[in-house]
């Protein structure tokens, strides 16, 4: 399950932009270069200077960074208690003192750093570390993540805030997930966090900061499950928000949850496992880049309909329409091995199906319903074939010792340079 996830997840962070057509995904990376995400007052000389006072601080400590792959930075520069003076905060271990990981805070002075503060971790590994202002005073706080160790399914989070002198924790508790947004949406951000029974049930509670954390509301899921692999909020309409829980179950077959809160009630919209049912475990969120969350079903192209599900290789996403419930939005062909994935043209919906003659790893043919007609392919070549076919097909990507081809018999057309299909 786990490599399976890194490579959707490949696949999909690039998924967002709706005008994208088709997108190769091989050699793309969603990881940067840990100092290209340093913030800092004054580039070169400053990250010097940070980084000197640093490893001069924790006296031969190991520096960390976060696990969450949406953000490895190790040093993050803001201004942490809005007072017009940056702060820098990193995390570093001691893996021989009993307190395994340490945070510490920096305040920019005059062309050093000053090391202002230490505070102590709630956990063995840090997983994930952010940075908002949860508790609405102006100020920015810690929210981050720890678990005890690589095989730990359970969580710790911990929220820190930082007052110019002195760093208080103020909620320390276990999670799976956790999400910030304002689903209540009185203007104030509220924290969800969701906690897991393995192979038993889920609860999703919602927090909010008043003088301390207080329970907004919470919902138990039935969910004998081993992990949600992919967890989102934002808008599920232009005027309501919520949070969508992709849960994986058997080998790789997944379904997804749509939670939002009404009249301060949370209320599950998709309690039925069959309505998002998934043979491989697509990630829910802005697909088509309209601002709208959208979550993905498996179906079944015309002419597939007695081939069995793990078969099925075109996936349809779907919006919630208040009072009518999903409301089909977007069709893609997704590669299973993570290379590439297809999004069919608005026109294809409906019209256009893959040919059942289509070999995965070898040769696709999208062809007309009605007629059969081929409107186009994508092939797999291997080196010789690719220098004797090129002039007629289209690059899209390469995978190792393989070249991903591209033919349009209509007006579909492969824009080279950012490795799109565009009309």
């Amino acid at each position: 399950m786990k490599r399976v996830m890194k490579l959707i997840h490949k696949a999909w962070i690039t998924a967002a932009a709706g005008s994208l057509l088709l997108v190769a995904l091989s050699g793309c990376s969603i990881i940067k270069d840990p100092k290209s995400l340093m913030e800092t007052p004054q580039l070169s000389s400053d990250k010097e200077s940070l980084i000197s006072v640093i490893n001069a601080e924790i006296k031969g400590a190991q520096i960390i960074r976060p696990r969450d792959v949406s953000d490895i930075s190790s040093i993050r520069t803001p201004d942490l208690n809005n007072d017009g003076v940056k702060e820098a905060i990193v995390f570093y271990e001691t893996p021989d003192e009993a307190v395994r990981i340490h945070g510490m805070i920096l305040e920019h002075e005059g062309d050093t750093w000053i090391p202002k503060v230490k505070f102590d971790g709630e956990g063995q590994v840090l997983e994930t570390f952010e940075l908002r202002d949860i508790t609405g005073d102006g100020r920015l706080d810690i929210i981050a993540g720890f678990t005890s160790g690589e095989e730990d399914p359970q969580k710790g989070l911990t929220v820190y805030t930082y007052n110019g002198s002195e760093v208080e924790n103020l909620l320390t508790l276990p999670y799976n997930d956790f999400l910030i947004d304002d689903l209540n949406q009185d203007g104030l951000l509220d924290l969800t966090v969701v906690t897991l029974k393995r192979d038993q049930n889920a609860t999703v509670t919602v927090y909010q900061y008043n003088d301390s954390f207080q329970e907004l509301d919470h919902i138990q899921l039935d969910d004998p499950i081993k992990e949600y692999y992919n967890s989102v909020s934002g808008n599920i309409t232009p005027t309501l928000k919520g949070i969508v829980l992709d849960a994986a179950f058997g080998t790789h077959y997944a379904y997804s949850h749509l939670v939002v809160m009404k009249d301060g009630k949370l209320i599950d919209l998709l309690p039925s496992q069959d309505s998002t049912f998934k043979n491989y475990p697509v990630l829910s969120g802005d697909v088509d880049g309209d601002g709208i969350l959208e979550v993905g079903r498996s179906e079944k192209p015309k002419g597939w309909e007695t081939r069995p599900y793990d078969d099925i290789p075109l996936f349809s996403y779907f919006q919630w329409e208040e009072d009518k419930g999903l409301k089909f939005v977007m069709q893609q062909y997704m590669d299973l091995a993570g290379r590439f994935y297809f999004n069919f043209p608005k026109e294809w919906w409906g019209t256009v199906t893959i040919d059942p003659k289509s070999d995965q790893n070898e040769h696709l043919w999208f062809t007309k319903i009605d007629s059969g007609e081929t409107v186009a392919e994508i092939r797999f070549f291997s080196l010789s074939e690719w220098e004797r076919n090129k002039e007629d097909w289209e690059l899209m990507a390469r995978d190792n010792d393989k070249v991903i081809g591209f033919l349009s018999h209509t007006d579909l057309k492969i824009n080279k340079g950012e490795k799109e299909i565009k009309r």
